[in-house]
């Protein structure tokens, strides 16, 4: 019986293939977590003693400037060095729950690469934000037994030094990963970087920056000596699977390669900062972030810009109706950057996050040990997310990709494949393995099935081969 996914044909003259991969194993399930453990630089403040001294300072933090604090700091950062992944932390995702989940992404971008992609052509599978390199691992598996290996190379964008060890020790051939060599100095007046100079890094030394400290004791132009040193050659890590694959990783989407690439973003966007704004009879305020002595020490809460902010001038029109807003610049920003690489170079993207497209106004909230607790009660112990607007991703990118979706989940994963992909799994795997699949399934496509949405981005000069040749999972065009 030959496989077919749903709204689209196969482009492959070996369907046998695709049936082979759904005949294939499982991958055994574990929720341990890496043996690799990153201290931070040694910072007698806690992220909430160093936002409280900002706010000392400079008053009250829009709420963008608090998640970037509270996630992403160098010195403490809630991503930056410890794993949050998996039962013993704060949440987990689709790809660490079931391998189907990946199988099925694999499977997708397959299918859609064979219709304007030939497989000996050199392609970039590039991923934002790769948490534990679970989801990749599984693309990949699907990639080369679909695709084969010729001319693939991943390109990892990940800040966090913990995950990107993570990451190489589940990716890459054990010894093959590599640091660069070279190490980023500035040279500074005062508090103000004038510039950076490249230097190579000797043997006698540790390539550290040099420069004065800012009078703001939480603050320095040093770069944390525990961090990867930014490199001349733009990726600071690499790495090679098994297979000869060559694995890269980089601070931003700016650094990778422009050529040909797959983009996967799966709840990467949801976690990127946002600004609040609501209206007032004096117009758009933005929401921010200020101390609550009344709750205690590591408390914060919310306040009304008493006037206009730069931001609320710049994403808020007078005439706009709603009454509460939030907005992800940066969301808007990267997925125009997806777009022109699309248009530029050709390749697919494929979004995977929490959101909506109607709007909604107050989604900033936290998890931690699985639970929804106050995003503004002891920052940089929880994670912090807002819903992904995809009606403001679908605008930013209009004028260079196609957007397909938002699908949900539980209909995106069905239309592809899943349950002829179970099904062939139940019937290889142990009888103990077996209802870990099943409970599995059942998360992926019930309890996550409708929360979670798919959005896809092609570029602009496949609209008419894309209508002829309708795009798995999504409405046709």
């Amino acid at each position: 019986m030959a496989m077919s996914i749903r709204s689209t044909r196969i482009f492959n003259s070996k369907r046998e293939s695709f049936l082979m991969f759904f005949k294939k194993g499982a991958r055994l399930l574990s929720a341990s977590s890496s043996k690799y453990t990153i201290k931070p630089q040694k910072n007698h403040m806690t992220i909430a003693e160093q936002i409280r001294a900002r706010i000392e300072v400079r008053g009250p933090l829009s709420v963008a400037d608090y998640m970037r604090a509270v996630l992403t700091s160098p010195s403490g950062g809630y991503y930056m060095y410890k794993d949050v992944l998996g039962r013993q932390g704060d949440f987990t995702t689709s790809p660490e729950i079931s391998q189907l989940f990946g199988d099925m992404v694999g499977v997708w971008y397959v299918n859609e690469l064979k219709k304007f992609h030939a497989p000996s052509q050199p392609l970039q599978l590039v991923e934002l934000g790769p948490g534990r390199g679970t989801l990749i691992a599984d693309v990949l598996n699907v990639f080369k037994l679909l695709r084969g290996k010729e001319g693939l190379s991943v390109h990892l964008v990940e800040i966090s030094p913990e995950f990107s060890r993570i990451q190489a020790e589940k990716l890459c051939q054990k010894g093959t990963v590599q640091q660069a060599s070279f190490f980023v100095e500035r040279e500074v007046s005062g508090n103000i970087a004038k510039g950076r100079k490249y230097g190579v890094k000797n043997d006698d030394t540790e390539g550290k920056v040099t420069g004065k400290k800012s009078s703001f004791s939480t603050i320095t132009v040093e770069r944390p000596s525990n961090l990867v040193k930014k490199t001349e050659s733009k990726h600071y890590q690499e790495g090679v699977m098994d297979d000869g694959t060559p694995v890269y990783w980089y601070y931003s989407l700016s650094e990778v390669p422009n050529n040909f690439s797959c983009f996967l973003a799966h709840e990467f966007f949801d976690a990127l900062p946002v600004h609040k704004f609501k209206k007032t009879p004096e117009g758009w305020r933005e929401i921010l972030v200020t101390t609550d002595t009344d709750r205690g020490p590591d408390c914060f809460k919310f306040v009304i810009s008493r006037f206009g902010t730069p931001a609320s001038k710049i994403f808020m029109k007078p005439w706009d109706e709603r009454e509460e807003v939030e907005v992800c610049p940066d969301s808007g920003l990267i997925a125009q950057q997806i777009a022109a690489r699309l248009e530029a170079q050709g390749g697919a993207a494929l979004i995977i996050d929490y959101g909506s497209e109607d709007e909604s106004c107050d989604t900033f909230r936290a998890f931690k040990q699985h639970q929804q607790v106050d995003p503004l009660v002891s920052p940089g112990t929880a994670d912090l997310t807002a819903d992904v607007d995809f009606t403001y991703l679908r605008n930013a990118v209009s004028d260079k990709a196609l957007a397909f979706g938002p699908v949900s989940q539980s209909h995106f994963l069905k239309e592809v494949g899943i349950d002829l992909r179970l099904k062939s799994l139940l019937e290889q795997c142990p009888n103990e393995q077996k209802s870990q699949l099943e409970s599995g399934y059942k998360m992926l496509m019930e309890s996550m099935g409708e929360r979670f949405k798919f959005f896809a981005l092609f570029p602009n000069i496949l609209k008419d081969h894309l209508q002829k040749f309708p795009v798995a999972g999504f409405p046709k065009l």
